[in-house]
């Protein structure tokens, strides 16, 4: 990859962050925030992407950003007022420019129709009327006499002339992060023919590291439009001085100022929002500060103001994780030959073994805070995805936000799009009334779908719900029982009719549609959900809504666990789910009529589950002296009921699925520190499996 597509890569990935910003900046003002700081850093996003995709030539993103930030500049000056008719048209400006960016890195043609719809309306509040002048302008004249040198002007305009461009950078040019040779090869795409250094290239003793101290002039061959030319070195006219000379004209352009936001045509008016000229403005209010004159003194700072950050390929990262992954089982291998030593020095091993555990603690939590990621990249995806479809079913809804800063392994972010998509869909089609039925209900006509995230110990918890109508159980049972999927007589619980959603190809819908009624979406949310290692739960209350909560590892990499044998093996319950463990005695033990057994435990009776039948496990003799009590979210307090427990360890997660097959009630694997591979299992199946399993437990408990 040379540099060219390296800065491309680079530009394409700020993109994605600054489109973030903005949808996050006009989501406040639809949310009645009027602050017009606000408007200026959403103003700055679309400024920042036009200047970035200025330097690579992607032309239809430069238009359409261009008149997207000339609107917004028309609120930020007040010759707009804020409303929500107007911010739902920025939130759909930034849907296409979305578009435009992704079409720009992976090639083809947008949709001309949805891109010009919008512009259209863009450009109908930057100047009223011009669509009609356009059109006006575009209509031959009635009489059949050609246009008067019509054929000459054609030709003026085609032929090529030479344009001059004269750029002096800034002191603060390579701070800002241009380059003078990406500037000239980006430069090429608009016919550039020579560039020419200005005056004489200083010595070495001279030159300052972070400063650029030659100018140069760009001479083209070009029939292009001047305004072409002004479009792509506006970026560069924050960080020095541009001139540009075209022969057309007979005259060389005013140079431009060191303004961020100055641009030569009119409709850029880059002060904000103001009762007076900041010129005008008295000491002590420029002692106390505002807003954004703080903005704009952290724009002249630079670089050096902005929290410093390393972008750092993926893989990398990864390659780190699993080498701290290596040095944890180095660790606990290292532990157990010491607890299996008897000599002099023992002691002292043991205190330096002990430091080296907790040094090795903090080196696996510095390594994983780097991979760690707010789930924001991923949610901030979703809001476009509630309003186009909210277009397509002709329905009125909002989609709220929380918990967006909440961090999650990367490589958990990377899979969470496709499943939350799929919910999404469900919610907006299935579960959101149209807006006559919800008031005909006592709804308000806007319907709202709440996206959440949280952590709980050393799971996140993803929640989406809606206040929709809730399941159809009669409907789901009726298709059900027509796909033979259960019998006619059979008599599911609700909690067993609302997991049919899930099953393969099923769907309620009555005919196949662009949005649903192929049955795949929530069978791909709950095998991309267990394939992370988590689980999917659905609650719904008929007229009221449906909630889905996805549970998730924080890390597919490293967790706390506690180990416990059965028989001859060992076996991993993650640490955040256990409450406690308990020494069972046999008079605590009480069996139910159709064969399963409680445990009295403080005035309450807990499930209790044998490990050694749920897996399995066959070896003598059968002690189960231990219950460890697990949380399992979702089914409340469980009793497992175990061999022995060993202790708490760190544990590193290997995947059993790519390595082996998939296990039910198993997460992944380990390594222990005597070599042996231990199983990490997965408590909630685990009890999913003993509900339905109801093998018979043996009758001795020591």
């Amino acid at each position: 990859m040379d540099d060219a597509e390296d800065y491309q890569s680079l530009f394409f990935t700020e993109c994605g962050e600054l489109l973030g910003d903005l949808q996050e900046q006009l989501d406040r003002l639809l949310d009645g925030d009027q602050d017009p700081e606000i408007v200026n850093a959403a103003f700055r996003a679309v400024h920042s992407v036009k200047g970035g995709a200025a330097a690579f030539g992607f032309n239809d993103l430069i238009a359409f950003a261009h008149v997207f930030e000339t609107a917004m500049d028309r609120v930020r000056s007040g010759a707009l007022s804020l409303s929500p008719d107007l911010v739902n048209l920025f939130l759909r400006s930034g849907d296409v420019m979305d578009v435009l960016i992704e079409h720009a890195r992976d090639g083809g043609e947008p949709d001309a129709h949805a891109v010009g719809r919008v512009r259209s309306e863009l450009e109908e509040l930057v100047d009223p009327g011009a669509a009609a002048r356009e059109v006006s302008e575009a209509t031959p004249p009635a009489s059949d006499e050609p246009a008067p040198d019509g054929d000459a002007e054609q030709d003026e305009e085609a032929q090529a002339r030479e344009l001059r461009v004269v750029l002096r950078p800034g002191p603060d040019f390579i701070r800002a992060g241009h380059d003078p040779l990406r500037v000239i090869r980006a430069a090429r795409e608009l016919d550039l023919v020579a560039a020419e250094p200005l005056g004489e290239a200083p010595s070495l003793d001279e030159v300052e590291a972070d400063g650029c101290s030659l100018s140069w002039t760009l001479r083209f061959e070009t029939s292009r439009p001047r305004a072409e030319f002004e479009d792509f070195f506006m970026v560069y006219e924050a960080a020095g001085d541009v001139a540009i000379e075209d022969d057309a004209e007979g005259a060389p352009a005013p140079e431009s100022t060191s303004a961020p936001d100055a641009g030569s045509k009119e409709e850029f008016r880059p002060e904000p929002i103001a009762d007076a000229p900041a010129a005008e403005a008295p000491p002590e209010a420029a002692a106390a500060g505002a807003p954004e004159d703080k903005a704009a003194s952290a724009r002249r700072a630079g670089p050096a103001a902005a929290a410093k950050t390393l972008r750092v390929e993926l893989p990398r990262i990864d390659r780190l994780v699993n080498l701290v992954g290596e040095i944890v089982i180095t660790q606990a291998v290292l532990a157990q030959k010491l607890s299996e030593t008897d000599g002099t020095n023992a002691l002292e091993v043991a205190h330096s073994v002990e430091a080296m555990s907790r040094q090795t603690r903090e080196l696996q939590e510095s390594v994983m805070a780097i991979r760690a990621q707010p789930v924001k990249s991923v949610f901030s995806r979703m809001p476009r995805v509630v309003r186009d479809l909210a277009d397509k079913l002709g329905k009125e809804a909002r989609l709220v936000l929380a918990g967006e800063h909440t961090e999650v392994d990367s490589t958990v972010i990377e899979e969470l799009a496709e499943p939350l998509t799929h919910m999404l869909r469900n919610s907006m089609d299935h579960g959101l009334e149209g807006p006559d039925e919800r008031e005909a209900a006592g709804k308000p006509r806007l319907g709202t779908i709440r996206l959440s995230a949280e952590h709980r110990g050393e799971r996140v918890i993803i929640i989406v719900e809606d206040d929709g109508r809730g399941i159809n159980r009669e409907r789901v049972l009726q298709k059900a029982v027509e796909r033979g999927l259960i019998g006619p007589e059979e008599a599911p619980s609700p909690e067993e009719i609302d997991q049919l959603i899930f099953h393969p190809g099923f769907s309620t819908a009555q005919e196949v549609s662009s949005v649903s009624g192929r049955g795949v979406g929530m069978d791909v949310v709950k095998k991309k959900i267990l394939s992370l290692g988590g689980r999917v739960h659905l609650k719904s209350e008929p007229g009221a809504g449906t909630r889905f909560q996805i549970t998730l590892p924080l890390t597919l990499a490293v967790l706390d666990g506690m180990t416990v044998c059965v028989g001859e093996e060992r076996f991993i319950l993650p640490l955040s789910s256990v409450v406690e463990a308990l020494r069972i005695e046999g008079s605590e033990v009480e069996r139910l009529p159709e064969g399963s057994q409680v445990l009295a435990r403080r005035g309450e009776y807990l499930r209790l589950l044998s490990l050694r039948d749920s897996l399995g496990v066959i070896a003598e003799p059968r002690r189960e002296e231990m219950a460890i009590v697990v949380d399992t979210e979702t089914s409340g307090h469980v009793a497992l009921l175990v061999d022995e427990l060993i202790g708490q360890r760190q544990v590193v997660l290997k995947s059993l699925e790519a390595n082996f097959r998939r296990v039910e009630g198993v997460s992944g694997a380990t390594i222990l520190g005597d070599g042996r591979v231990a199983l990490i299992l997965d408590i909630p199946t685990l009890v999913s499996m003993g509900a339905t399993s109801r093998a018979p437990f043996q009758e001795t408990l020591h």
